[in-house]
């Protein structure tokens, strides 16, 4: 269970590192994940700007939490819990209304949010409850399994972040068959 909690632990750092860093490498990125947080609508545009920087602060607060051990780490995996818990009623709020925004968690996506980002959400909120459960336990002594473990994280962390950039790849490779299968 120690490793499945390294794993979740650097995944989730990898995700949440990815995303602060897209939003504040510069103003326009800040701004368009400030847009972005106003288009779903769910809170009035004035509160946007307020949110985003709660959203980005709160995500550098867990990340920091990831980094230390037993108890404190317990909390960051809970305030990921609780974020990516915010983002994915958020997101189904909005697709109820039938409003698709980008999601600008990651950089400067042009995809609309959708029943991806919550499957990813749902993927990353169980990855959350695993890694509490799993840090219990404390951390993995053989070496081998840490780097085992950290490797996967590593590697699982990047393609949750570019699963939007994937999709739309995807998307983009098929025109015909996705054409062909709407009429």
């Amino acid at each position: 269970m120690e490793l499945a909690a390294m794993t979740c632990r650097v995944l989730l750092m990898v995700v949440f590192t990815v995303a602060v860093v897209s939003k504040l490498r510069g103003t326009d990125s800040f701004g368009a994940f400030v847009r972005s947080v106003q288009g779903f609508a769910v809170l009035s545009p004035r509160r946007g700007r307020a949110v985003a920087r709660l959203v980005t602060g709160a995500e550098t607060a867990a990340i920091v939490l990831l980094l230390l051990p037993g108890p404190v780490a317990i909390a960051g995996f809970a305030l990921m819990g609780c974020m990516l818990g915010a983002f994915t009623l958020a997101i189904g709020a909005s697709l109820r209304r039938g409003v698709r925004v980008p999601c600008r968690c990651f950089g400067a996506s042009t995809s609309g949010a959708g029943p991806l980002q919550l499957i990813r959400n749902g993927f990353l909120i169980a990855v959350a409850v695993t890694g509490a459960v799993g840090t219990f336990h404390g951390l993995p002594e053989a070496p081998g399994g840490l780097a085992v473990a950290v490797g996967t994280g590593l590697v699982l962390g990047v393609v949750v972040t570019v699963l939007d950039d994937i999709s739309e790849s995807l998307r983009g490779a098929f025109p015909v068959a996705v054409r062909k299968k709407q009429r």
